[in-house]
């Protein structure tokens, strides 16, 4: 027993030698009394020239986060999470395929603590962090020990984060682009059914009535505020809702994917003239009644009438913002995102109170307001596709494949085409005797992304749309000559994550010793661009498929696999413990062959070019 806590103990220092060899110089921690009571430490890490490390804010998809664990004591309690202290550097990062926030250098942060005591305490915790650069990646877990005394001195100032990055969202998408799309989504509210034949009732109210052309103005100005403070008032009390816990998780939950899967077949299936959908008649009757008292209040009644009235038509652009912004994780999201949308759903009608000899060019009520609710329709059945794509990766049914997601999307555009060509009409349509220039347009657009689609669903990794569409999943369609058909290479096309293989090395030695062939391990983590960029090119090259597929058992082990492990904690400290012990490192990618028993054959090799890797197999 002794024996085995030495070895473990051994193993950890090592794995700390080889992480500071291997990117991190040290890691300083200080605290300091703030002025309320609370306990701020300060944790600095020294990075060596070239590597560089991940902020503290969690992306779906994306590398790994630092976070700080702490050990439970009954002397104090954390306040929040972790924190940067400085902002980070942002960089597109070709694995991840998104905009990724790291620190080069130094990089600090900052984590509150609450003393439950006047005693004199030490805080003890682990910080982990992933650190890169370039061509490997180490995952970091170092112990945090400090003293702290809450009766010291009070420093007068704390060091406060940075503040929030409003130019960019998680994930890469900018937050420029998501006001855009929120007022953008604004504006198409306008053209709905239930709205534009409104305009010239509502702009009348607005400027009629005997009032100046001043008095209209204004109440043009109090109408578009209204209409703003309405949809605002609405983001708030999403927000309210909004923990910083749950935003962590909410955009993987089954929850809340399963509402906005929900919201957007049945708006769907309203828009393409099911139902209809409204909110209580009582809510629209007593704001026109307060409407029709006139004067500049009445201006916000007909703001929340024209708000209640329309729901059955906007309630989708609002869910879809609501939805984007949440799953995002930002608090005030929800709040920007519903005013910008206030912002583009009342602009028209304050511009034309305005300017109201422009409504005579308006093009009148018909056929085409019900042709907007199909498009819009259509478009929420592709997304609604994506929160079931959410639900399923959650549960790990397998059910809705990469395949199938394509296959849909494919379907849905294709449609909408044939709509717009006049191929079918939907209850609601009234028949034309021709179809315009317009209609031409979207759907030589529409059959064009349903053809883009179709190469998907034999392999190809349609990188354009790769953030919305199922990774590489092994359920691409392949094309032969024959049920013998010798492998050409055609179809890897799909990758390495296509192969069978093993997350369990144990049962990969089984199968190896079953078939005879060698195993093929690859370290790797969840979290590492390096073995992203490395199974996107070099382990998906034909060559390399067809060695690894043929004459090989795979085995891929994830040094952060969190599976519980009775001796090692995880299953992937035990992994982490094996690639140090047998391999004498502790980066990922690395690439070894061993035998059924476990004995090195080849390797290890990390990041390396295709030719050195057919060596590295050629042994």
């Amino acid at each position: 027993m002794i024996l085995k806590r030495f070895a473990i103990a051994m193993t950890a220092c090592l794995i700390s030698v080889c992480a500071a060899a291997q990117g991190v110089i040290s890691v300083d921690t200080k605290s300091n009394v703030l002025p309320d009571g609370n306990v701020e430490l300060i944790l600095t890490v020294n990075l060596a020239p070239q590597w560089y490390m991940y902020s503290t804010e969690p992306v779906k998809g994306g590398p790994m986060a630092t976070a700080l664990t702490s050990q439970e004591s009954p002397d104090y309690s954390p306040v929040g999470g972790l924190e940067n202290v400085e902002e980070p550097h942002v960089k597109y990062d070709q694995g991840f395929r998104m905009e990724v926030d790291y620190f080069e250098g130094t990089a600090r942060f900052r984590q509150i603590i609450k003393p439950l005591t006047e005693e004199t305490f030490a805080f003890r915790g682990w910080l982990e962090f992933q650190t890169c650069n370039g061509l490997e990646c180490t995952l970091n877990e170092e112990e945090i020990s400090v003293t702290v005394n809450p009766s010291a001195a009070s420093v007068e100032e704390s060091i406060a984060p940075p503040a929030a990055d409003t130019d960019r969202a998680d994930g890469g998408r900018s937050f420029w682009g998501f006001l855009l799309i929120a007022f953008l989504a604004g504006l198409a509210g306008v053209i709905t059914p239930c709205v534009f034949p409104m305009i010239p009732m509502t702009v009348g109210f607005l400027i009629g009535g005997g009032s100046t052309r001043r008095a209209g103005i204004l109440k043009g100005v109090i109408f578009g505020l209204s209409i703003m403070v309405i949809y605002t008032l609405l983001g708030l009390i999403v927000a309210l809702f909004q923990s910083t816990a749950a935003t962590d998780a909410i955009g993987t939950h089954w929850i809340p994917n399963l509402i906005f899967a929900l919201l957007f077949i049945v708006f769907a299936v309203s828009f393409l003239g099911a139902f209809e959908i409204t909110l209580p008649s009582g809510l629209a009757n007593k704001a026109d009644r307060e409407a029709d008292k006139g004067g500049y209040i009445a201006a916000f009644f007909v703001a929340l009438a024209m708000v209640i009235v329309s729901f059955s038509c906007t309630g989708p652009f609002v869910g879809s913002i609501l939805a984007a912004a949440v799953l995002d994780g930002v608090a005030l999201r929800p709040i920007i995102g519903m005013a910008v949308f206030g912002l583009g759903f009342s602009l028209p009608f304050v511009v034309l109170s305005l300017f109201p000899g422009v409504m005579k060019k308006l093009p009148k009520s018909g056929g085409w307001l019900n042709m907007v609710k199909v498009v819009f329709a259509y478009i929420m059945l592709a997304f609604a596709m994506k929160f079931l794509y959410n639900i399923d990766a959650y549960f790990g049914w397998g059910i809705i494949t990469r395949l199938g997601f394509i296959a849909s999307w494919a379907v849905l555009a294709l449609l909408l085409g044939l709509y717009f060509l006049g191929v079918f009409r939907t209850s609601h349509d009234t028949p034309s005797e021709g179809i315009g220039w317009g209609r031409h347009i979207a759907a030589i657009v529409c059959i064009t992304f349903a053809f883009y689609l179709i190469p998907g669903l034999f392999g190809a990794p349609l990188q354009s749309i790769s953030g919305l569409i199922p990774p590489m999943d092994g359920s691409t369609l392949t094309i032969s000559s024959g049920d013998n058909a010798p492998n050409t290479g055609d179809n890897t096309a799909s990758g390495y994550s296509t192969l069978k293989s093993y997350t369990d090395l144990e049962e990969a030695l089984a199968e190896s010793r079953a078939t005879g062939k060698p195993v093929f391990i690859a370290f790797k983590s969840h979290t590492c661009s390096v073995c992203k960029q490395m199974e996107a090119t070099v382990l998906s090259s034909a060559a390399v498929m067809e060695r690894l597929s043929g004459d090989f058992v795979i085995a891929n082990l994830y040094v952060d696999d969190k599976t519980e492990d009775a001796e090692f904690r995880t299953l992937g400290r035990r992994y982490r413990d094996l690639e140090l012990r047998q391999f004498g490192s502790a980066s990922q990618p690395l690439y070894a062959v061993v035998d059924s028993d476990g004995n090195t054959l080849s390797g290890p090799v990390g990041s390396c070019s295709e030719d050195e890797f057919l060596k590295f197999l050629a042994f």
